[in-house]
C-alpha cells in the first residue's frame, strides 16, 4: 500500500514451487550419488531411474516458479476501483459513480462444530453513472452491488478504511445482526423425550438410515427361525434335517446380505446426517454441508418428487439468497438434475432423500417447535 494506491491481492504465490525445486534438487543429488557409488547394479539402475524422474519434476516446478501466475487483485486508486481477474481488468468504476462503499461482515452459516472466521464483503452502492461490468457482482434486494468473488480479511479492512474515507462515504455493516432474535427451539428436549439419538446437545438423524424398528423385527424373527431350524436339524434325520439346514444357511446368508447393505449406509462416504440444535440445523454429506439458523426459515415440509421424499424449507426473507449464495442449487425440484425446474414459492430442498425412519425422527423432534411451521407434503412433477 502507498498513499496513492492500495492493492488487495489474491494472486497465487510461487514460494511453494521454489520449495519443491529445492526438494527435487536434493533428491536428485542423493540419487546421483547412489548411481556413482559401489552399489549393486540393480540398485544403481533404480537410482538412475529415480534421478531422471526427479530431474523432470524439478524442471517442471522451476518453470512454474519462473512463470508468474495471472494477477487476481482488487485495486483502489485515487480515480476509483479496478478488479483484475486472470490478468485482465474484469471491471472498473470511478469514485464519482459510486454513492457509498459498505464493508459488510459476512453472515456466518449455522455450524455446531466450528466458529467461522470473520470475513467482509465489499458492497458498492452505485450512482446514476455507474457502468461497471457485472463480473463478480451479486445484486442485493435494495439495489446494492456485492463484490462476491473476493473476501476481505479484518486486517485488510483496517488498511482500507483510511484510504476509502478520502474518496467516498464508507459504512460498516454486520449481516449477523440483521436477523431477528428468536427463542431457541426445544428440539433437543423433545428428542430426549422421544428417546432419539442426542449427542452433545445435538439431535443426530441418520437421513439415509434404514428403519430401525423393521430392522429389529427382522433380526429377532430371523434369530427365532434360525434357532428353530437348528433345533429341528438336531432332533430329526433324513430329508427333514436337510431342509432345516438349508433354511438355516439360506436365512443366515440373507441376514448377512441385509446387514451388509445396512452397514454400508454408515460408511463415511455414504452416510448422510441431519443435526438439529436449539438454534439451527446442520445437514452434512461427505464433503458438503448446509447450515441454516432457525430464525432464517418460516416453515418446513416434505417434498415428494421422482419417487423420493425430501425435506424442504422456506426462508423467511429474500435476504436468505444473498446470505447463502452457494445454496442456490437447492432450489431445484430434482437435486440430481441440474436442468430441473425450480421449486415454486421460494422453497429450498435438501439434496438427499429421507428414509422412513429419518422422517419419523424429524417429525418427532419438531413436534413442539415454537415458530417453524410444519406444512403439508408437496408433490413435485
Amino acid at each position: 500500500m502507498t498513499d496513492h494506491r492500495l492493492v488487495v491481492s489474491r494472486t497465487p504465490g510461487v514460494i511453494g514451487h521454489l520449495v519443491l525445486v529445492i526438494l527435487f534438487g536434493t533428491l536428485t543429488v542423493v540419487m546421483a550419488i547412489a548411481v556413482v557409488s559401489d552399489y549393486q547394479l540393480a540398485v544403481r539402475i533404480v537410482a538412475g531411474v529415480l534421478c531422471a524422474v526427479f530431474i523432470y519434476c524439478g524442471t517442471i516446478e522451476f518453470r512454474n516458479y519462473r512463470t508468474c501466475p495471472p494477477a487476481d487483485e482488487l485495486i483502489f486508486e485515487p480515480t476509483g476501483i479496478r478488479r483484475i481477474k486472470g490478468g485482465v481488468v474484469a471491471w472498473s468504476a470511478l469514485w464519482d459513480d459510486i454513492t457509498k462503499v459498505i464493508l459488510s461482515l459476512e453472515f456466518r452459516e449455522y455450524s455446531p462444530h466450528r466458529s467461522g472466521s470473520d470475513e467482509f464483503k465489499l458492497v458498492i452502492r452505485p450512482g446514476s453513472g455507474f457502468d461497471a461490468l457485472a463480473a463478480g457482482f451479486a445484486r442485493e434486494p435494495d439495489g446494492d452491488l456485492q463484490v462476491a468473488d473476493i473476501d476481505l480479511r479484518p486486517r485488510e479492512v483496517e488498511r482500507m478504511l483510511p484510504f476509502l474515507v478520502k474518496y467516498v462515504d464508507v459504512a460498516i455493516e454486520d449481516d449477523n445482526t440483521a436477523v431477528r432474535t428468536v427463542p431457541d427451539e426445544p428440539v433437543v428436549k423433545t428428542a430426549r423425550e422421544e428417546d432419539l439419538d442426542v449427542v452433545d446437545d445435538m439431535v443426530k438423524i441418520h437421513v439415509n438410515g434404514w428403519d430401525k424398528r423393521k430392522l429389529w423385527v427382522f433380526r429377532f424373527a430371523s434369530l427365532m427361525v434360525e434357532v428353530t431350524a437348528l433345533v429341528v436339524a438336531a432332533a430329526t434325520e433324513g430329508a427333514v434335517r436337510i431342509c432345516a439346514l438349508v433354511v438355516l444357511f439360506a436365512l443366515f446368508a440373507v441376514t448377512m446380505v441385509i446387514e451388509g447393505f445396512e452397514g454400508a449406509t454408515h460408511d463415511k462416504k455414504r452416510k448422510v446426517v441431519l443435526e438439529l440444535g436449539p438454534q439451527g440445523f446442520y445437514f452434512r454429506t461427505y464433503g458438503t454441508f448446509v447450515g441454516v439458523w432457525w430464525h432464517e426459515i418460516d416453515a418446513v415440509r416434505w417434498g415428494v418428487g421422482h419417487g423420493s421424499t425430501y425435506l424442504d424449507f422456506l426462508p423467511s426473507s429474500a435476504m436468505f439468497a444473498v446470505r447463502h449464495p452457494r445454496l442456490a442449487e437447492l432450489t431445484r425440484s430434482d437435486p440430481y438434475n441440474t436442468e430441473s425446474e425450480g421449486l415454486a414459492g421460494g422453497w429450498y430442498r435438501l439434496g438427499r432423500p429421507f428414509s422412513v425412519n429419518a422422517r419419523r425422527e424429524f417429525e418427532s423432534a419438531m413436534r413442539t417447535s415454537g415458530r417453524v411451521e410444519f406444512q403439508e407434503t408437496a408433490a413435485s412433477r
